[in-house]
């Protein structure tokens, strides 16, 4: 019996559980203090484990440091996606000569789709490689953007002039543009800021031509997810959806996660459309709180011209008001769809996508269902 495990049966009587619970953050923090009073460093153990997992994985796997990604004390091994469960297998039957074993946990989280390995105290994931590196999550077109204006302001400011040749939105005297994706809070839009000097201009949120998305609402729509989910469940819905256990990649039933069926349980339900939002939150969904006009566009280098003191950008189209969305068939409509790795909302998800993504011709696509917004709210 190591040292760490002859400890841990002495003090699991002071926590509440009779053990330390370690998903617990009150327990961790406990058992973190415990262990430092006599000398043990957990996140040491994490490291050398880490190190050893990766190690392991490299000559039995043929990895190369290409092949892995740190997060903090975590990792992930990055390989095509359609070879993730493959790789899984590989690693059960990995036989290791020591005590640690690498030890498969297929329950899906936020951390991993397909759930993740412990090795020691280590903990892992298997990640698509094509889906990695800085164009994920819409922000390589901010980077196009930015990238392309600014060898342009070089030789001093210049005016920045978007047009769709309808529409002109002018910045004036722009020193320099930086990209703002990243900041979304109090729902803010905007993608790209204009400057001059530090006098900020104002912002512009950018959509790529034909993007299916507006937002992801699990944090906007979490009360609208959750009232749908208890209207499923409780049958206030049973004239229209059902539901069963979601059934895992090793056919276990999980029961946290529902997958959503018709009223009699026949067909599978890929998704719930929630009709007649709010006004505010539309345009709110659109505009931000940060009120910014939307340029639609995937940038490449020949939208960026120079014309006097003028920086000509070439958009596809601009979105000043909601009946311009509207026009264009891009309205903001809610869609509850399944995301097995949303356990909090046993497996929903919330997305906010363009109308014209979601219905052709007037119809729905695929075998998904509309809810109005009132009927469950």
């Amino acid at each position: 019996m190591n040292p760490i495990e002859q400890f841990l049966r002495k003090v699991s009587y002071k926590f509440p559980k009779g053990y330390p619970d370690v998903s617990d953050p009150k327990d961790w923090l406990m058992l973190e203090g415990m262990l430092g009073e006599i000398g043990i460093n957990l996140y040491e153990g994490k490291k050398e484990d880490r190190e050893e997992a990766k190690a392991i994985l490299k000559k039995e796997l043929n990895l190369t440091d290409k092949n892995f990604k740190d997060s903090g004390l975590q990792f992930f091994i990055l390989v095509p996606g359609k070879d993730r469960l493959k790789v899984v297998d590989q690693i059960e039957n990995i036989q290791t000569t020591s005590e640690k074993k690498f030890k498969y946990n297929p329950t899906p989280s936020t951390f991993s789709s397909i759930g993740h390995f412990m090795f020691g105290q280590s903990k892992f994931g298997i990640k698509p490689l094509e889906k990695q590196g800085g164009k994920s999550a819409g922000l390589g077109n901010e980077g196009e953007f930015v990238n392309g204006i600014t060898p342009l302001l070089q030789d001093g400011p210049k005016n920045v002039i978007v047009t769709d040749g309808n529409y002109n939105i002018v910045y004036k005297n722009v020193t320099k543009v930086e990209e703002t994706g990243r900041k979304t809070s109090d729902y803010s839009k905007s993608d790209v800021n204009f400057f001059d000097g530090n006098e900020d201009l104002g912002g512009l949120s950018l959509k790529q031509d034909n993007a299916v998305f507006w937002e992801s609402a699990d944090v906007r729509y979490k009360d609208v997810t959750n009232n749908l989910l208890d209207a499923i469940i409780n049958g206030k819905l049973k004239d229209k959806l059902s539901f069963k256990p979601f059934i895992d990649n090793r056919g276990n039933e999980d029961p946290n996660i529902i997958r959503l069926y018709n009223k009699t349980g026949e067909q599978g339900v890929s998704g719930v459309i929630v009709t007649d939002l709010p006004d505010q939150d539309v345009f709110q969904m659109i505009f931000g709180n940060d009120k910014v006009p939307v340029a639609v566009r995937t940038f490449r280098p020949s939208d960026f011209k120079v014309e006097g003191n003028n920086i000509i950008v070439t958009v596809s189209k601009i979105y000043k008001t909601v009946k311009d969305v509207e026009d264009d068939r891009a309205e903001p409509i809610l869609h509850i769809r399944h995301d097995k790795t949303r356990r909090a909302s046993r497996g929903l998800r919330a997305l906010v996508q363009t109308e014209k993504s979601l219905y052709k011709n007037s119809k729905l696509v695929g075998t998904k269902i509309s809810v109005p917004y009132n009927e469950f709210n």
